[in-house]
């Protein structure tokens, strides 16, 4: 909690006109518990959690998973929905009161910093006496959080370079890292790679979260690195994540030396070295790392519904597939814009030629960029219309749902445009502050989301039972994670629906094929270092 008291003129000015309101009102100093949260005054403007629940509430699971992270230094990959949240701040709160730890930085996606964290605490009366500052927001808000001293300080991982630069070595006082997603750090590279601007010239290279966190290694006497799905596209995903704890030990001082012994390039595109591991290296590599990394499957733990996947396949018109599969053998395809006038959609390479495939199989595809001639600024990317055969299907699952609220993820800004324009009724996630609220009271219709923006820790099962991909990524990290938004603890329901949209004959049956495969090699590797606890199976 803050050390100042909120006065209880501004309670009542929230009580009467709202937070907004009584902010404007009441002055600047009360606009910073957005990122500095009161307890008090977060359940005044958000209303209290439905239950504060004790340490006695923990499953036998989460006390293991706390006892491991006082132990020691950790990977954990625990699937959604086991209370990795719940367990990490037990734990915290543990080392806190030991003397162990003085001050956590937790990282986390921007939703997940900024509601999830915060709603843990607040949940859980082991966590609620926890100081913290979430560090979100505007510059000016970034900084007038990190004067307040807090135990806990919350950030997202894009802000954490600006974190890094603000408090330079000399200010820097975290002694504990907990990193939640830690998939993120899978590249392992220590500086990003700058795209050329418009006009030609580089940026420089700029530290990446990988690098600072790196960099600042030797402040950490405990880091937790936290995440649902540890190695999305395999193997060669572990070595970030695994070097940051041991800074090589087990599995090399750098990704050249991991990829040099234990893979072998496969093939070779245009859009980069495919790496694949001998036969004998995933024995290794997990033998090396299993006394860190750690893994727990919901199966084991939880009794979920069944989770049904209907696939629903849609056929392009004989003159759209020959379309399509001119434009998939020659990259180019001449189309009018919206002006009528002739367009070439070309695609330079394969990696945007499966870009264009998706986009085509979807229903409308991108135009090439065009640049204000002032400004030299690029415009807003303008779209043609293919087909609609996949809102025919959608429309056909809302009628099928009976009223019953519908999650919709899509894959591009005109897959949005099109849906708003189908279903007027649509809501958009993340354009309300009360969506998550609105949606598990059964306000919500649809709830049209991009994965992306949705893919942690974010609780929607009491909404509904019922989610369809509109549009596929590749990303199996993002699948899984949109696909377990329903499918969790918490969902009352006797099954969960999901439903998804696919184009016969296009790149969206390709998409299906490679995140089937790299789910299976998920399932491998996770296996390799399952845990299983006896009698922890929750009723």
């Amino acid at each position: 909690m803050t050390s100042q008291p909120w006065p209880s003129e501004f309670k009542k000015a929230v009580a009467r006109s709202g937070y907004e309101a009584a902010a404007l009102v009441y002055g600047e100093r009360e606009k910073l518990p957005r990122f500095i949260h009161d307890l008090e005054a977060l359940e005044l403007i958000y209303g209290p959690p439905d239950e504060i629940l004790s340490a006695r509430d923990m499953r036998t699971y989460q006390r293991w998973m706390s006892d491991l992270i006082v132990s020691q230094d950790v990977f954990l990959g625990a699937e959604m929905g086991l209370g990795k949240t719940a367990a990490t701040l037990h734990a915290i709160n543990r080392m806190l009161k030991l003397g162990q730890i003085t001050q956590v930085l937790v990282v986390a996606p921007l939703k997940v910093a900024e509601e999830t964290w915060a709603a843990e605490i607040a949940k859980w009366r082991f966590a609620r006496g926890l100081t913290y500052r979430i560090v979100t927001g505007t510059e000016e808000e970034r900084r007038a959080a990190l004067t307040h001293p807090a135990q806990i300080t919350i950030i997202n991982r894009e802000n954490l370079p600006w974190l890094q630069k603000t408090l330079g070595v000399r200010r820097w006082k975290f002694d504990m890292l907990v990193y939640d997603e830690a998939s993120r750090l899978k590249s392992g590279r220590k500086r990003s790679k700058p795209k050329m601007r418009a006009d030609g010239t580089m940026p420089p290279k700029r530290l990446t979260e990988f690098g600072i966190l790196r960099r600042m290694r030797f402040t950490f006497k405990r880091i937790v690195e936290l995440s649902g799905t540890p190695s999305p596209n395999g193997l060669i995903d572990l070595w970030g994540p695994i070097f940051l704890i041991d800074l090589g030990y087990r599995l090399g001082k750098s990704m050249t030396e991991y990829k040099r012994r234990w893979f072998f390039p496969e093939s070779r595109f245009g859009d980069g070295e495919k790496n694949k591991p001998f036969d004998h290296s995933e024995a290794e590599i997990m033998d090396r790392i299993k006394d860190i990394f750690y893994s727990l499957r919901e199966e084991d733990y939880l009794k979920l519904p069944p989770l049904n996947i209907i696939d629903h396949k849609v056929t392009l018109s004989p003159k759209e597939m020959a379309r399509y599969k001119e434009f998939e053998k020659q990259a180019a395809m001449e189309v009018r814009n919206r002006a009528g006038e002739r367009e070439v959609i070309e695609a330079v390479n394969k990696g945007v030629l499966t870009g264009k495939l998706l986009q085509f199989a979807n229903g409308s595809m991108y135009l090439g960029d065009k640049f204000d001639e002032e400004t030299d600024r690029k415009l807003p990317r303008e779209s043609v219309k293919i087909h609609e055969h996949k809102l025919d299907v959608l429309e056909s699952i809302m009628a099928e749902a009976m009223g019953k609220p519908v999650m919709v993820a899509y894959s591009f800004q005109f897959d949005k445009e099109a849906i708003k324009k189908r279903f007027p009724y649509v809501r958009i996630y993340g354009e309300s502050k009360n969506d998550m609220r609105d949606w598990n009271a059964g306000k919500i219709r649809m709830l049209l989301i991009h994965p992306a923006s949705a893919g942690h820790g974010l609780n929607f099962q009491h909404g509904s039972n019922i989610s369809v991909w509109y549009g596929l990524t590749w990303s199996a990290e993002l699948y899984r994670q949109f696909m377990k938004r329903l499918h969790r603890s918490g969902q009352k329901a006797d099954r969960v629906f999901l439903h998804r949209i696919l184009t016969q004959g296009t790149m969206d049956m390709s998409v299906v094929k490679v995140l089937n495969e790299r789910q299976v090699t998920q399932d491998q590797i996770t296996e390799a270092v399952r845990v299983r606890l006896d009698g922890a199976m929750a009723a």
